[in-house]
């Protein structure tokens, strides 16, 4: 549950609205981060480089307890996600590691993460992206690297060189370590 202390908590807001929302929330004073990636779209004359989000329909938010309920009121927010009554805290270590990924510019999939196998816990040990921790899937050839949001139970990827990983943990463990 939410203290007094402000922690990070996934939104889901009304269908393409997650910008909107998220000025809404920055107007009460609220810190949001909404992550977007440029994609080359095409139409039927035209390509495109167009904003697209990350997370269709989410945002981040870094609230107190005494803003649940103003957060909850404000337009395009539908719901807080929540596990068990409770609003899903997102670690701050998370929220960056999107952050990072997102300014790199590089090409993210987001996949629903209670369908991957546990893999290995790995830490990126060169590169810009040195120091940065996630988890080896065990499908891959090439270092699929992946950055679980436990909150909202899915996985950013991006493939990573094996050679610039090593891991942090060396035994199996259950689904995202839990």
């Amino acid at each position: 549950m939410l203290n007094e202390k402000h922690q990070w908590v996934a939104i889901y807001t009304s269908p393409r609205a997650e910008k909107r929302t998220a000025s809404r929330l920055q107007q009460l004073g609220i810190e949001t981060y909404f992550p977007i990636q440029i994609k080359l779209h095409r139409w039927s004359d035209r390509w495109k480089n167009v904003e697209v989000p990350l997370l269709p329909s989410y945002i981040f938010a870094k609230i107190s307890s005494k803003e649940v309920i103003p957060v909850r009121g404000t337009e395009g927010v539908s719901h807080i996600v929540s596990w068990h009554g409770k609003p899903a805290i997102i670690p701050e270590k998370e929220v960056m590691s999107i952050r990072r990924l997102v300014d790199a510019d590089i090409e993210l999939h987001v996949r629903n993460s209670s369908l991957m196998k546990p893999g290995t816990e790995v830490r990126i040990i060169e590169g810009p992206f040195s120091g940065m921790e996630g988890t080896l899937l065990e499908d891959c050839e090439d270092g699929n690297f992946s950055i679980c949001i436990s909150g909202l139970n899915v996985a950013l990827v991006t493939t990573i060189e094996q050679s610039l990983l090593q891991p942090v943990v060396d035994k199996e463990k259950g689904l995202w370590g839990e």
